[in-house]
């Protein structure tokens, strides 16, 4: 996969609707897989990896972003 820098400069707000917005989009993916928890076929559980695997992504932009902003994986206060 390629990988590719992206340096943006923003303000506080900004950088709280960012992570609000990633945070609602991994949110968003958990209820997916949730949704799908009570069904039990081979597509739904394709579904669910493919889910988990973007809930996995999304959450580490976060972690990532907590990392170099605070030192940790959790945003303090949330």
């Amino acid at each position: 996969m390629l990988q590719r820098w992206l340096h943006v400069q923003l303000d506080d707000d900004q950088l709280d609707d960012l992570f609000t917005s990633l945070c609602t989009y991994r949110d968003h993916f958990i209820e997916l897989i949730e949704s799908n928890a009570s069904a039990d076929t081979p597509q739904i559980h394709e579904g669910t990896k493919y889910w988990q695997d973007k809930a996995h992504r999304v959450q580490g932009l976060i972690d990532q972003i907590s990392d170099e902003l605070y030192g940790t994986s959790q945003r303090k206060g949330a």
